[in-house]
């Protein structure tokens, strides 16, 4: 199961696949710890086993470690993953969450265009100090990279910034389209460029990381999306979603999607 504990985010990715940036009611009213607790209590009843927290940016909660806190006493066996920024990870975070057992997950978008990508003034250097302080603390950091037609180019460059700084796997993907991506397709790369960028990274010297690559342009889950963008991006021959199937999602609201890039039949079950 995913848990998007927020919509709040302190980024603006102009390629941030969530949903609530085409459909602001799917965030809204967010639910309070309580809410959170009653889910994560039909999460053990149902023997969920693996949970990916995020958001928006979950480190934005106050309540964040209550949360986890409950549930890990009511899910003691499960594997819990949280997605972050890392733009509020420090140090002393990252010990609370290797005592915890919560693995950690954050996005590099970008070099030269990190600031752009991520809707902000940033610089990725400090991303890549907390990777690294990360992996000298035994608790390594997975980290993926979305393409876009502005990073296309530093791409490999990224990958390698990413390895060095010592994640503990990446993944790769090209923009998906949804969320901001839907008013921002000028980002989307084609095919062929999403071809190219798999080549020079299979190229590079082996840096003795994991690393997958997320060939997903257009969810299948995504019904309302027009054909003609479909015949652009769809990848011939695709398999299909097995969202609802090995994986949810409960949104801010706390109403269950079967994919991350989907939309809610009904409310929360």
């Amino acid at each position: 199961m995913t848990l998007e504990l927020t919509a709040k985010c302190n980024f603006r990715c102009p390629y941030c696949y969530c949903v609530w940036h085409e459909y602001p009611a799917l965030a809204k009213p967010e639910l309070d710890a309580a809410g959170w607790k009653t889910i994560l209590d039909k999460c053990a009843a149902d023997g969920v086993d693996d949970i990916l927290f995020t958001g928006g940016e979950a480190l934005l909660r106050n309540d964040l470690f209550d949360i986890l806190g409950y549930a890990r006493r009511v899910l003691p066996k499960a594997k819990f993953s949280l997605f972050t920024n890392a733009s509020r990870l420090d140090e002393t975070l990252i010990k609370k969450f290797k005592r915890r057992k919560i693995h950690l997950a954050t996005s590099l978008q970008g070099l030269r265009t990190y600031g752009a990508m991520t809707g902000t003034r940033r610089s990725y250097k400090r991303l890549l100090a907390v990777v690294a302080r990360a992996s000298e603390l035994k608790w390594p950091i997975a980290v993926s990279m979305t393409v876009t037609k502005a990073n296309f180019g530093e791409a490999a460059d990224m990958f390698v910034a990413a390895a060095l700084s010592g994640a503990s796997t990446i993944q790769v993907g090209p923009v998906i389209l949804g969320g901001r991506a839907a008013a921002n397709q000028e980002l989307m790369i084609s095919r062929d460029e999403w071809e190219e960028v798999k080549r020079r990274i299979r190229a590079l010297p082996d840096a003795h990381v994991p690393y997958t690559f997320c060939d997903e342009f257009i969810c299948s889950c995504r019904a309302d999306t027009p054909k003609p963008l479909l015949d652009m991006w769809e990848e011939k021959n695709r398999k299909p979603c097995p969202a609802g199937k090995s994986f949810g999602v409960i949104g801010p609201n706390g109403l269950y999607r079967t994919c991350l890039h989907s939309l809610p039949k009904g409310g929360c079950r």
